[in-house]
């Protein structure tokens, strides 16, 4: 599941600014980071109900994600 949310879900996102990547996996609740445009955008939980669609017809598993946002360094001040 690592490769396929990192080498295709979120080259996917890219276009618009953001990315995901997989940070770790507990049964089906899978956890990812948000970056990038994607750490603030106030459509993501709508993005990831689109990535775990996605899991669920290319992959054949029903799992559900869960997003960290990762805020840019910048942002810290």
């Amino acid at each position: 599941m690592k490769d396929y949310i990192n080498n295709v879900l979120s080259p996917l996102l890219q276009g618009d600014g953001g990315y995901i990547e997989y940070l770790n996996e507990n049964k089906d609740e899978i956890t990812v980071l948000a970056r990038g445009e994607c750490s603030k955008c106030a459509k993501l939980e709508k993005c990831l109900i689109w990535c775990e669609d996605r899991i669920l017809k290319e992959k054949n598993r029903k799992v559900r994600l869960t997003a960290i946002r990762k805020k840019p360094f910048f942002w810290d001040k």
